[in-house]
């Protein structure tokens, strides 16, 4: 677009319009244009952290420059892009925006790796072998256990009786669930139908 030199067609001044500009991309008004040799850049990254109280939408990346040198900081995310930890992703720099931006996903975590990308690198918490942590109610009764045995982690609830209860649907995932009672049985009640499926059902 075109714009005289003393004002454009709708009477604002070229002056005026650039801060106008400027907003409406929300782009800094002090933020120094490109010069001439500015070129828009794509780079690769991997997402380190995506938890940012302040600021939704953004993703910790850490990348390599192309010198060589290794650069992190706190990237926005284009519309529809979900970033998980691990994820390495395209970072592009646009040469009229103050910082680059996390515009698609190249490579994924794999499925084993999937629940990894959970929780809060920067609050992460870390047992010693044969530590365990412990969490109480307000009144220091303790609720439960959190330890790792020669099986894996193991969460203990220390109350007698426990109630899980949820308004939806409650579901189990796993490659093989097992339940196992002691000598006070098992009761399973419902007011509607309990279905069960199976390529083979065995009793005893």
């Amino acid at each position: 677009m075109y714009f005289d030199k003393e004002s454009n067609e709708s009477g604002m001044l070229e002056d005026e319009f650039e801060p106008s500009l400027r907003q409406s991309l929300g782009v800094d008004r002090q933020m120094p244009s490109p010069d001439a040799s500015a070129q828009h850049s794509s780079l690769v990254g991997e997402v380190i952290d995506t938890h940012n109280p302040d600021h939704k939408a953004h993703v910790f990346v850490r990348w390599l420059s192309g010198e060589g040198e290794v650069c992190e900081s706190w990237l926005k995310c284009v519309r529809g892009t979900q970033p998980r930890r691990g994820d390495r992703v395209l970072i592009e720099q646009p040469v009229n925006w103050p910082h680059g931006l996390v515009t698609a996903v190249i490579e994924g975590l794999p499925a084993d790796r999937q629940f990894e990308e959970i929780g809060d690198a920067s609050r992460r918490l870390e047992l010693e072998p044969g530590q365990s942590l412990r969490i109480t109610d307000f009144e220091n009764n303790p609720l439960l256990d959190i330890y790792t045995s020669s099986q894996g982690p193991v969460v203990r609830l220390l109350n007698e009786d426990i109630d899980i209860e949820v308004a939806g649907k409650l579901r189990f995932k796993a490659s093989t669930i097992e339940l196992e009672a002691g000598r006070g049985g098992v009761d399973i009640r419902t007011e509607a139908d309990t279905v069960v499926r199976s390529r083979y059902i065995r009793l005893n």
